[in-house]
C-alpha cells in the first residue's frame, strides 16, 4: 500500500511539474518566448491569414480568417468567417459565415461596431458574384451577422500589392461614413466618392523592416536575434494610450529556429520594454489586448480540412 501511494504521489508530482514546465503556451513556452507568454486561446475551425484581429466597443475580440472545409476532387474550400471571442477567456460567442471563399487580408470595424470592412489578399482570388478578377483586390462591407452590403475591386495597376498581398491600408473615417481602400467609398452605398488615394490613420500600420524604424520622432533600434532576416514589412500595434508600440517581425526558417520576434518599445524614449522570440509561424497580425497589458498574436494554421489555430498573449513589459 505504501509503495502504491508513493507511486501515485510520484505520478502526481511529475504531472504537476510537467504542467509547470508547459505553462499556458506549450512545452517550456515552446522554448522561445515562453517567459512572456501569458495565455493561449484555441481557435476551432479557424485559421488567421492576415491582419484580421480587432476589438469591438465591448472589448471583445473579433477574428477574421478561414474555415477550411472539404471540397470536390480533394480540394479545400477556404470559407471566410469572422468569430467573436471573450477577451478574458477566449470563449467564442458568435460566428459569421461570410458566404464566400478567399483569404482575408485586413479586417476593420466601423466606429460604432455595426459594420465590418474586409479586404482580400491580392495574391489570391476571392469568390464573389461577377466572377473572379485576378487583377483586382477585393474589398467588401458586411454587417456583424455576415450579411454583405456591397463589394468593390481596386485594380492592381492603381494599387499594386506588396509581397504579402496587401494593396492598400483599409480603414474607416472617424464618423464611420467612409471606407478608405486606396479610394474612398461611401459606407452606405459602396459608391466611390473620392478617387485619389487617401491615407487613413491606422494604429496597426505596416512598417518597412530595417535596423532602425521611426514610428514618430524617435528612432527605434530593431534588435532582432542574430541571423534573423525578417520579411520586408513589420506589423505593428500601438498601445491604447499611444505611448508604446509593439512590432512583429516574421521570417521563414527551419524546424526549431526562431520564426517570429516581438519587440515592444516606449515611443518617446525608444527604450526596449519587452522582447519575445517565438519558434512558431505567426500570422501577420498583432493587437493590443483591450484589458491586459499584453499583445495578441495568432499562430499560422495549416491549410487542411477542419484546421484549428491559436491566439497567444505576450506580456507588454509594464505590469504583467
Amino acid at each position: 500500500m505504501t509503495r502504491a501511494l508513493l507511486l501515485v504521489a510520484l505520478l502526481l508530482g511529475a504531472g504537476g511539474a510537467g504542467f509547470a514546465l508547459s505553462g499556458p503556451c506549450g512545452w517550456v513556452g515552446r522554448v522561445a518566448g515562453g517567459g512572456g507568454c501569458l495565455a493561449a486561446f484555441a481557435l476551432r475551425d479557424l485559421v488567421v491569414t492576415g491582419d484580421a484581429l480587432v476589438t469591438d466597443a465591448q472589448g471583445r475580440l473579433v477574428i477574421g480568417g478561414i474555415d477550411y472545409r472539404p471540397g470536390r476532387r480533394d480540394r479545400l474550400q477556404a470559407q471566410m468567417v469572422v468569430a467573436t471571442l471573450d477577451s478574458a477567456t477566449g470563449a467564442e460567442s458568435a460566428r459569421a459565415d461570410l458566404g464566400m471563399q478567399g483569404r482575408p487580408e485586413q479586417l476593420r470595424l466601423s466606429p460604432d461596431g455595426t459594420a465590418m470592412a474586409i479586404s482580400c489578399n491580392a495574391l489570391y482570388t476571392c469568390d464573389l458574384p461577377g466572377g473572379s478578377q485576378p487583377r483586382e483586390t477585393r474589398v467588401m462591407l458586411f454587417d456583424r451577422d455576415g450579411e454583405r452590403r456591397w463589394f468593390a475591386g481596386i485594380e492592381h495597376r492603381h494599387a499594386p500589392p506588396d509581397a504579402d498581398g496587401r494593396a492598400f491600408e483599409l480603414g474607416f473615417s472617424p464618423s464611420g461614413n467612409v471606407v478608405f481602400a486606396h479610394v474612398a467609398f461611401d459606407a452606405a452605398s459602396g459608391q466611390v466618392i473620392l478617387t485619389r488615394q487617401h491615407p487613413s490613420p491606422d494604429p496597426n500600420a505596416r512598417l518597412p523592416a530595417g535596423a532602425e524604424i521611426r514610428p514618430g520622432a524617435t528612432r527605434l533600434a530593431l534588435d532582432l536575434p542574430d541571423g534573423f532576416i525578417p520579411f520586408l514589412r513589420l506589423d505593428s500595434a500601438r498601445s491604447p494610450d499611444g505611448d508604446r508600440i509593439a512590432l512583429l517581425a516574421r521570417r521563414f526558417s527551419g524546424p526549431g529556429k526562431i520564426r517570429a520576434a516581438i519587440r515592444i518599445h516606449d515611443i518617446a524614449s525608444g527604450r526596449l520594454l519587452a522582447a519575445h522570440d517565438i519558434d512558431r509561424d505567426l500570422a501577420p497580425a498583432i493587437l493590443w489586448h483591450p484589458q491586459r497589458d499584453a499583445v495578441i498574436v495568432a499562430l499560422a494554421g495549416t491549410p487542411a480540412a477542419g484546421a484549428d489555430s491559436e491566439l497567444r498573449l505576450y506580456a507588454a513589459g509594464a505590469g504583467e
